[in-house]
């Protein structure tokens, strides 16, 4: 089987830490694709690194709702208690938090493309072990990337 698949991967310093993020085209339209980024709770059913997500509120997400994610990064087993700092359906959410003295900041866009979706993936990572957060944040936003790819395309 052959995938038109559209795949930028970057890794670079900025002047507040490290930067890195994963982009990919996903052949639905945004509205699908936000369907599945939406449902955190189930990420750790076709996502092998995340173990766990738990909404902390049962409001709906907004800026400033909680998550506790528990994910397995470079061999290491990562509890980190998240805030949602910015949050549009269907096009941008954006959270922070601390694990292992090192800030992190995670961003996941969506971007309508003639009829596809652009999904990037990312994070900001600054503090003591910023650069190992961000080697492994690098490799669990390209599985995302891939992951959210094959589970809206029927790939599974």
């Amino acid at each position: 089987m052959i995938y038109n698949i559209l795949y930028d991967t970057t890794s670079r310093r900025s002047l507040t830490g490290m930067r890195f993020e994963s982009s990919i085209d996903i052949n639905a339209p945004t509205k699908k694709v936000w369907a599945l980024i939406d449902k955190l709770e189930e990420w750790p059913q076709w996502m092998p690194s995340i173990k766990k997500i738990e909404r902390l509120s049962k409001e709906p997400l907004t800026a400033g709702s909680q998550l506790s994610v528990t994910a397995k990064v470079s061999g290491l087993r990562v509890k980190l208690l998240m805030t949602i700092t910015e949050f549009v359906p269907e096009r941008n959410v954006v959270m922070q938090g601390q694990a292992l003295g090192t800030n992190l900041t995670r961003f996941y866009t969506l971007e309508p493309v003639n009829g596809k979706t652009k999904v990037t993936i990312g994070g900001d990572v600054s503090g003591a072990l910023a650069w190992l957060a961000c080697r492994g944040g690098q490799k669990v936003s390209a599985e995302i990337a891939q992951a959210v790819k094959k589970k809206v395309e029927g790939r599974e």
